[in-house]
């Protein structure tokens, strides 16, 4: 009896038998981040099926760094469009998983290894990869020191699929289509929120342009409204944070759907200004109130409205919020989102002891002193710890005085140094009244 001969398998039989479960491609579009090309690409190295980068037209050693890490260079001739750019390096992808992240942001090596199991989990399970279109990862923003001051959520990791595309010339997003895996232990750490960067006026007035533009063809767009106010109220002005206010306003109160995480603009915008106002706490509550229905894992609001009922009197209900929001930053495997609390959660102590005063309550009063006095200590020479808490006792109308008598337990007043990190934290915040008075001491020595 013959033997029947072994079909031979074709050359794409075996490539399609070899690859991998999850083949992940990192894209990233770039211009002169030499200082940063070699870090981004460095997280992925160990997982990644292929990296791309996409060139908007650099003039510095960007492509050359990042040919030399073994990147494939790509370049895409920029036309003021964000998502043009980034669809342009999407569809480059030969992957099965996309992972696009800015040349100033990367994940810890720890956290990369843990996305390439979450990837094979899903991709291994036919119900997970009909129910999942990306990954939802914790963002933290770093300062110059590399210090935590915010925790928001990003899905920057999506199935590779022609209809998962960037929309927007600017604050370009990826409207998913079904729900996104909920990974918020995995970090993103994001360098370019410094700062150095808020000070880059030129990119301001370019992002407010181009926004403009977009309102001007798509004015009921909330969404575009609430980009374009983030630009406008960055200029620091009164006139600019008026007109800021006019577009939240608007947005929100617009018919057409906008997503919860872009409405977050406007909730921290308007609550943290009607906050300071007297005659604006009941609006205040209320954006709390709606704010927390909507995107309960973010701890600043539950923060707002503890420090709002403190200012009204209700300190029972005060305590519930402010207890909630430290019952968030102390839980380890919790990851809170907030841009309050990191890295000042003297100010979330700062109202528990008000509250503590409130009811009378003399144990919990030593008790939050005693912490807020030991974060100080510990943050001494950091402004964005010490500013924030300044900036708030001059919000609830506490004199020159009383806010430096707050601060001499923790500070020598006879120190220079001392005296100079007291005026530097003051007027980074806007304290800018006090912080000449205490250069006017330095004088005076």
């Amino acid at each position: 009896m013959s033997k029947k001969k072994k079909k031979k398998s074709s050359p794409q039989r075996i490539k399609q038998r070899q690859q991998p479960l999850v083949r992940l491609s990192q894209v990233m579009i770039v211009k002169n981040e030499e200082k940063n090309i070699e870090k981004s690409l460095s997280w992925a190295k160990d997982i990644a099926y292929e990296q791309i980068v996409v060139d908007t037209g650099s003039t510095d050693r960007t492509t050359l760094l990042a040919e030399k890490m073994g990147a494939k260079v790509c370049h895409f001739e920029w036309i003021n469009d964000f998502s043009a750019a980034k669809n342009f390096a999407m569809d480059q992808a030969e992957g099965n998983w996309i992972a696009i992240l800015d040349a100033d942001e990367y994940m810890p090596r720890e956290d990369a290894k843990e996305l390439l199991s979450i990837l094979k989990r899903i991709q291994s399970s036919p119900e997970l990869l009909k129910e999942y279109d990306s990954i939802n990862c914790s963002w933290l923003q770093l300062d110059d020191t590399g210090k935590t001051y915010a925790v928001l959520t990003q899905q920057r990791i999506f199935r590779n699929r022609p209809d998962l595309r960037y929309e927007g010339k600017i604050h370009e997003a990826v409207r998913l289509r079904n729900k996104y895996f909920n990974a918020e232990n995995l970090r993103i750490m994001h360098t370019g929120y410094t700062q150095t960067a808020f000070s880059e006026a030129d990119k301001r007035e370019r992002n407010i342009r181009m926004l403009r533009e977009e309102y001007k063809s798509d004015p009921d767009n909330p969404h575009i409204m609430l980009y374009l106010a983030d630009s406008i109220k960055s200029a620091g002005t009164e006139d600019a944070r008026s007109e800021a206010e006019h577009l939240y306003l608007k947005a929100l109160a617009s018919n057409k759907p906008a997503d919860p995480t872009i409405k977050r603009l406007a909730y921290d915008f308007l609550i943290s200004r009607y906050a300071a106002a007297d005659d604006k706490k009941k609006e205040a509550l209320e954006l709390c109130d709606t704010a927390i229905s909507e995107l309960p894992n973010h701890v600043d609001y539950y923060y707002f409205r503890g420090l709002l009922n403190n200012q009204c009197g209700k300190y029972d209900e005060a305590r519930v919020d402010l207890l909630r929001c430290e019952q968030a930053l102390v839980t380890p495997s919790a990851v809170p989102e907030t841009r309050v609390l990191y890295p000042s959660p003297v100010l979330l102590y700062h109202q528990l002891s008000i509250c503590a005063r409130g009811l009378n309550n003399e144990k919990e009063i030593k008790k939050y002193d005693s912490i807020i006095h030991a974060m100080l200590m510990e943050a001494k020479g950091q402004t964005t710890v010490v500013g924030p808490y300044i900036a708030m006792l001059f919000q609830e109308k506490k004199t020159g005085i009383e806010v430096f008598e707050k601060l001499t337990p923790v500070y020598n007043v006879n120190d220079r140094q001392d005296l100079m990190l007291i005026a530097d934290a003051a007027k980074e915040y806007r304290a800018v009244m006090f912080a000449e008075k205490i250069i006017e001491m330095l004088g005076s020595d």
